[in-house]
């Protein structure tokens, strides 16, 4: 693939080291198709596991990958802050930046497709999406099926974005030049919830600046998932309806200086 750029690959990890084996075998897979052009960076949310110690081990011997660490559990939002300040700092707008679960579900070999998708028809988001033509659910509990139906009418009448139908998907391709607008628009802030809604609020307010987006089928392998789920589904319906009152549009009054892009890709 030819590309113009950087791939950064952003994973949350907390006490992955079920997973992590498997998906650093997969991610390294993509090295034949990305070469240097392919970064890595995990960020450890306080893991107690031998996580720390299998990133560790690792980035050693990988290139252009690199762990950041909280010190202890913030939850998925903090993480995501820690992830997204990193790489609108320390990369640049025609650099793409994909996140995905850590937990075997989603698929890395998938990533091609989605940076292709973005680039050709120059996009500023793409979602790997369970309900797009093609896509797919295998070994969902009914449950979970129902959140998730559920999340995608709510947000389809309240936050709509045209292409995209699965907003909770975190299985996502984001140019780093709408990351760093998104930041300079909203003052510097754009996740402030601290559970697995952050990905439904980051996707909100892309909405709001108005990004062009479209999606990927994505076919979403529960069963191979590594331990147990850490989504509390109260807390989650609990976050959504708190983003009626925290996405607005930006003002543009409150814009301070995001900073600049330091031309080092770390």
């Amino acid at each position: 693939m030819t590309l113009h750029g950087t791939i950064v690959i952003g994973l949350p990890v907390y006490n992955e080291e079920a997973a992590l084996p498997k998906l650093l075998v997969r991610l390294d897979g993509l090295r034949e198709r990305f070469g240097d052009s392919l970064h890595l960076c995990f960020v450890d949310d306080g893991s107690t596991d031998r996580t720390a110690a299998l990133l560790a081990e690792y980035i050693g011997s990988a290139p252009n990958a690199r762990r950041l660490a909280h010190p202890a559990n913030r939850g998925l939002g903090a993480a995501m802050r820690t992830m997204l300040e990193h790489v609108s700092t320390h990369y640049g707008d025609k650099d793409i930046l994909v996140t995905l679960d850590a937990d075997n579900t989603h698929s890395p070999e998938l990533i091609p497709d989605m940076v292709r998708k973005l680039r050709d028809e120059r996009l500023d988001l793409v979602v790997a999406s369970r309900f797009a033509p093609g896509g797919e659910e295998r070994g969902v509990p009914w449950l979970r099926k129902a959140y998730s139906r559920g999340a995608k009418a709510f947000f389809k009448l309240l936050f709509p974005i045209a292409g995209v139908t699965d907003y909770s998907s975190g299985f996502r391709a984001y140019s780093v030049g709408a990351l760093r607008r998104a930041f300079r628009e909203y003052g510097g802030i754009v996740v402030t919830s601290t559970g697995f809604a952050c990905m439904a609020e980051l996707i909100a307010r892309l909405g709001k600046i108005g990004v062009n987006a479209g999606e990927v089928p994505l076919r979403l392998e529960y069963g191979l998932k590594e331990g147990r789920s850490k989504m509390n589904a109260l807390r989650t319906i609990a976050g959504y309806i708190r983003l009626l009152r925290v996405v607005k549009h930006p003002s543009p009054a409150s814009e301070p200086e995001f900073p600049a892009f330091d031309g080092a890709k770390r």
